[in-house]
Formats: structure tokens, C-alpha cells, sequence
């Protein structure tokens, strides 16, 4: 039978390996954007649920700071990114990845040409 303090040395011992493999596992995740001190994460697309392969750009280094934005492989914006403008640094990694990016570096930009005039209605508002 093993002392109690037996018992906690192998448990530290075991915690310390598991905290390693996590922060390996992190470091693993996010990768640095270059010449940034941005990081990104790449998720998985899930065809049962309709996402696209996307990722989420922070603003520090392994998933730290605020979440930036994030984009899907066709290049429109993922959870509520739409509009949203990205560095040129940025950009020039994701579309190094596959990423279809378009050339102003905005994420989901609709050209007018593009709408169905049967599915929209254009509502011209005067300021009073």
C-alpha cells in the first residue's frame, strides 16, 4: 500500500505531464500569423451541420486576446464577420492556405450585380 505522500508526488508528477501535453496540444492548435504577434486556429468543416472549414484570427499569440474575426474557406465571414476588413497580412497567409479571399480584403462583399433582383427590394431612405 503506497504512503499518502507517495500518492501525491505521482499525483503532481502525472498533473505536470498532463499540463505539458496540453500546452503542446495549444501550441499544436494555434499558429502564428507571420509578422504579426496575431494567432489562428483552423476548424474543421462539418457537413451534418452545413459549416465550411474556417478560422478564427486572435489577437495575441496562441489563442490569446480577443477573437479578431474569423473567415471560411470561401472567403465569406464566420460568425458574424461578415463586412469585416482583414490586414493584408492576413489575408496573404489565409490565401496561401486556400483560403479564397477577395482582393479589398473584406470578408463577404457583395457586388450589386450579384443580387437577385426577385429576392431583394431596394428601399432608398431620405434624411429628414
Amino acid at each position: 500500500m503506497k504512503s499518502f505522500k507517495t500518492f501525491l508526488k505521482e499525483t503532481e508528477a502525472a498533473e505536470q505531464l498532463l499540463l505539458e501535453r496540453v500546452q503542446l496540444f495549444e501550441h499544436e492548435i494555434y499558429k502564428q500569423i507571420p509578422g504579426t504577434k496575431n494567432s489562428f486556429r483552423e476548424d474543421p468543416g462539418n457537413t451534418n451541420t452545413n459549416v465550411l472549414k474556417h478560422s478564427h484570427a486572435y489577437a495575441k499569440r496562441k489563442g490569446g486576446g480577443k477573437e479578431l474575426y474569423s473567415v471560411n474557406m470561401d472567403g465569406t465571414g464566420h460568425d458574424g464577420s461578415s463586412g469585416t476588413e482583414i490586414p493584408s497580412k492576413h489575408a496573404d497567409l489565409f490565401r496561401s492556405l486556400g483560403y479564397k479571399i477577395n482582393s479589398d480584403n473584406i470578408l463577404e462583399t457583395l457586388e450589386i450585380n450579384e443580387i437577385e433582383s426577385s429576392l431583394y427590394s431596394l428601399i432608398l431612405v431620405e434624411n429628414a
